[in-house]
């Protein structure tokens, strides 16, 4: 099963066409398929991605529109890397050699990114309260630039083009290899050697997931008692 999360409904009805998805209350589903419309903002992409991920536990999609000052539109691209400009926070989702590009989420429209939209660090957040980082997808398509205002008639043509990042997920998705015990051994070996607050364990548990999908073996974890000991031991991975 996939989790699909859009902002608008312009970028979910090609989705919905395309796949047979039939509304059943705020939610639209075929037999592999769960898509939800949060609409604008990183608020509303976390509270009703929350409702989606409370019914339906499983890996979960954020397509969408983006801005780019920097490449065309149509163009789109896995992300690696959100960082929300109204805190500076940085989020990790599940990593994709190809096509992938750092995103910025930002209140409103009014400086542009490599790649600039509302929603991706709302819909993170909401996310990793429910699954691993390796099952927080996002992928991005341009749809406007400083020079080129957004367009309905461009947009509407937009996720059409990009429909087999879907149909590669739901192949592949079956076949990701779960990671979960590992990590969760791994966690429990580092807290009894070094006393971690509950905001370092989740950003090991970030850390320790990414070591896995990029194949690297576990960092050793050191006897470590001081507050700073820590610290500078999850910075320095």
């Amino acid at each position: 099963m996939l989790n699909i999360i859009t902002a608008l409904n312009i970028e979910a009805k090609p989705i919905i066409k395309h796949f047979n998805l039939k509304q059943n209350g705020q939610i639209f589903q075929n037999d592999y398929i769960n898509l939800i419309i949060t609409g604008s903002g990183k608020i509303k992409s976390a509270i009703n991605t929350s409702i989606l991920l409370t019914k339906y536990k499983f890996p979960s999609l954020n397509i969408g529109i983006c801005g780019s000052n920097i490449y065309d539109i149509n163009e789109g691209f896995y992300i690696h890397k959100i960082i929300d400009t109204d805190n500076n926070f940085e989020y990790y989702p599940d990593f994709f050699n190809q096509n992938s590009e750092t995103l910025h989420t930002v209140s409103k429209i009014d400086k542009y990114y490599a790649l600039t939209d509302m929603e991706a660090s709302g819909f993170f957040e909401a996310c990793y309260k429910f699954l691993n980082v390796d099952e927080i997808i996002l992928y991005k398509i341009v749809s406007d630039t400083p020079q080129i205002k957004p367009n309905i008639n461009i947009v509407e043509t937009l996720i059409p083009n990009h429909l087999e990042i879907i149909e590669k997920l739901l192949d592949e998705l079956p076949k990701k290899k779960d990671f979960s015990s590992e990590i969760t051994q791994a966690l429990k070996e580092a807290k009894l050697k070094m006393k971690l607050t509950k905001t370092q364990e989740n950003q090991l548990k970030n850390i320790l997931t990414y070591y896995k999908i990029k194949n690297l073996p576990f960092p050793t974890f050191k006897e470590l008692k001081k507050k700073e000991e820590v610290k500078d031991f999850i910075i320095s991975l």
